[in-house]
Parts: structure tokens; sequence; C-alpha cells
């Protein structure tokens, strides 16, 4: 008998356990039993042979979490299953940061020229470089996580480069465009004076030609602009509207005279001037005549009120006056008359 049976048998009859019974009373592992393969696994491998590394990482932490939820309770086919994987994501995970580090220093490289091209005062290709930079950046798999944070580092401080640069641009461009419009201003202001309407016109056009290029961001410059530009479009509107009635009256009153031209009747015609129309005196009929005063008085009459609507007492005080000149006794043209040197 050796020494080790001896000291068991010694202590089996003092009722105390030995590493023999110890180790027999350990429970072991049923092999047999075993889970269902799991469907996440071909779903990383999948995942795996075409590069989709976050894919794969999110099915995997799930097989790992149902690996947790066993406890310490043996599953053979989850452990190979993970075994396995683990090797597989091992060697995905080295060949995809190699290619994110040779894109790490493209990207870098990219950078470098961008600022040299700011340097330069080229304006086009550093933001051609930061568009190509972002692609490159999101092609690079965010399991990357640390890696890719010092590459966003270096990019978010050429971006700011790059604002600096085109934003003091900007700032400068949209000072020399407030700067032409207000110049603009005052000239339609000048020509509007003068009743130069033509030119103030067409420098209202050139106007908002400028104003619609002052880009977001300026709206305090914009506001200040606009509000001048709303004055000279008032302006502008109620002359172009007085122009539109003065052409329609004008018409009305020609077409008119062409009626009451009778064929067999002798007629002396000459030019005479009323006001800014030109129109004819006639040798006609004295009934004839009376009705062609009566229309052009209508018309002035009618011409003053739409002016004192506008606004332009001035405009409509010469149009009474002339309607005046016709008949001097007409009530309703003296009321239009003391009417309009109330309101100037």
């Amino acid at each position: 008998m050796d020494i080790d049976e001896f000291l068991d048998r010694e202590l089996s009859d003092l009722g105390l356990q030995t590493d023999k019974t110890e180790k027999e009373n350990i429970e072991l592992p049923d092999f047999k039993e075993q889970l269902e393969p799991s469907p996440l696994v071909e779903n990383i491998k999948a995942n795996l042979s075409k590069g989709n590394l976050e894919q794969a990482e999110l099915s995997y932490v799930q097989l790992w979490h149902i690996l947790l939820q066993q406890k310490l309770k043996w599953n053979k086919e989850l452990y190979e299953q993970l075994s396995a994987l683990s090797k597989q994501f091992s060697s995905a995970l080295n060949n995809a940061y190699n290619d994110a580090k040779r894109k790490a220093d493209h990207i870098y490289e990219l950078i470098n020229r961008a600022r040299a091209a700011l340097k330069e005062g080229k304006k086009e290709l550093p933001f051609k470089i930061y568009s190509e930079v972002q692609e490159i950046n999101n092609s690079i798999p965010n399991v990357f996580f640390e890696e890719k944070k010092i590459i966003e580092e270096q990019i978010m401080d050429f971006y700011k480069e790059l604002r600096n640069t085109t934003d003091n641009e900007l700032v400068k461009r949209v000072s020399a465009l407030m700067h032409e419009m207000n110049q603009l201003i005052d000239k339609i202001n000048s020509s509007i004076r003068a009743n130069d309407f033509i030119n103030a016109i067409v420098n209202y056009n050139k106007c908002i030609e400028l104003y619609n290029q002052v880009p977001e961001g300026f709206l305090r410059h914009k506001n200040s602009i606009g509000m001048r530009i709303l004055e000279i479009y008032k302006g502008l509107s109620i002359y172009t509207e007085i122009s539109n009635l003065q052409k329609q009256l004008n018409l009305q009153s020609s077409q008119f005279q062409q009626q009451i031209i009778a064929p067999n009747v002798h007629t002396q015609i000459k030019p005479d001037t009323i006001g800014n129309q030109n129109v004819f005196s006639q040798t006609v009929p004295a009934q004839t005549n009376t009705q062609t005063k009566s229309i052009l008085l209508n018309s002035k009459k009618t011409s003053a009120k739409e002016k004192i609507k506008m606004g332009f007492y001035n405009e409509a005080s010469r149009d009474i006056q002339e309607a005046l000149q016709l008949e001097p006794n007409d009530a309703e043209a003296k009321a239009i008359h003391a009417k309009i040197k109330t309101l100037q």
C-alpha cells in the first residue's frame, strides 16, 4: 500500500473528504446537450466576406449575448462557432485596418495639397478636395473609432481654415454688393426727381439683380437695403400705372375724334397742344366741338382723380388746371382743384 492510499483510507475513516472523493463529486459538463446552430453565424460570415464589418459586428455582439445568457452552462456548438468567428474577425480587421491606414495617409496628403492651394489664392480646388476627403473618410469603417477620431480632427482643422478664408472673401463680396446697390438707389432717386423714369427703371432692374445675389446669412444687410428698394418700387409702380392709364385715355380720345369727323364735312386741321397731348382743333359743327370738349374734360378729371389716389398731387393739379381751361365753370373740376390744394 502506498502512502497516498494509506492517507486516503485514514481520512475516509475519520469522515473527511479526500481529493479522490472531491473529484468524484465534481459534476462534469454535459457535452451531449447542444443548442440549434444560430442563424446569426451565416449572417456574420456573409458580411465579413463583403467587408461589412459594422453589420458583422452587430450580429457578432448578439451571438456573444446568447453565450453570456448561458452563464457557465456548457454549449460546445456555440463555443466552436464563436471561436471560429473570432479568428475570421481578426483576419478581416487586420485587412480593413491596413486599408484604413492607407486611406488616412491619402487624406493627409490631400489636405496638405488643399492648404497649399489656399495660400496660392485658389478657391475651387480646396472645396473639391474637402468633398473628396469627406467621401474617403466615410468609407472607413466606424469600428476603428480611435483612428477615425484622429482623421476627423485633421479634417475639422482644415475645414476651419477653409471657412475662415472663404467667409472673409464672402463678407467682402457682400460689402461690395451693398455699396453698389446704394449707389444705384441714389441714381434712381435722382432720375425720379428729374422725371427720367426710363433710366430709373433700368437702374432699378440692375439693383434687383444685385439684391438676388446676396447669399443667406446676411439678412440684416438685405433687410436694410430692401427697405430702400421697396420705396422705389412703390414710386415706379405708381408711375407705370399712371403711364398705362394715360395711354388708354389718349387712345380713347383719338378713337373718338376719328369717329366724329364726318367724311362729307370740310375740316381744317392744325396742330394744337393741350397739356402734354397733341390734339387737333377742327372746324366742325358746334355740337361736335362740344362733344369733343366734354370728352377731354372728363378724361382730365378722371386722370386727376387717379393721380390723387396714388399720391401724385402735382401731376393731378396739372390735369385739373387743363380741365378748368376747357371749362372754367365746371363744378366738379373746381372741387377737385380745391381738394388738391389741401393735400399739397
